[in-house]
């Protein structure tokens, strides 16, 4: 299920133009802070950064499709990547997303009809000692099992719900 694009209020963005002071590096973390406010970079807000910024469409979009950080596509609030890279493969990697799978009712580049999860499969997360690896954002769940996934997607629905 895809989850319907959110409403994009621009001048959300606003304040983070302030810190953008025309160079390369300071673009594409314009960019990541703008996709944290939308959960993903929406075609509203990439001409609304170009129109500001000066920078043409092209360049913009030419870093939103070479980091894999930046998504193009909506994201849910709580975006899980599941690594099935060879040494979290070997530790059954595929048993988790299948649990993941199972948990939130949703497979691979898809969104919660809620926009609560999104999941996503990668080959590697650089985090092989402790695979297999989720992550939701920048923080890491390692050697996870079927009852560590129920424990964090719990915690995360329960983090959702309050608003934290």
């Amino acid at each position: 299920m895809q989850t319907e694009r959110i409403k994009v209020d621009l001048e959300l963005a606003r304040p983070l133009l302030e810190n953008y002071n025309r160079g390369e590096l300071t673009l594409i973390a314009l960019l990541l802070g703008v996709q944290d406010l939308y959960y993903y970079l929406p075609r509203e807000a990439v001409e609304f950064i170009a129109r500001e910024t000066g920078v043409p469409i092209s360049v913009i979009y030419s870093l939103a499709t070479f980091y894999s950080a930046i998504s193009l596509e909506p994201k849910g609030r709580n975006h899980i990547r599941c690594c099935v890279g060879t040494a979290c493969m070997v530790r059954g990697s595929m048993f988790v997303l299948d649990d993941l799978k199972r948990e939130l009712g949703i497979g691979p580049g898809e969104v919660t009809e809620d926009g609560a999860f999104s999941l996503e499969e990668v080959h590697c997360l650089g985090a092989c000692a402790l695979g297999p690896v989720i992550t939701k954002r920048d923080k890491f769940y390692g050697h996870v099992t079927k009852s560590k996934v129920r424990e964090v997607i719990g915690a995360l629905r329960k983090a959702d719900r309050e608003g934290v």
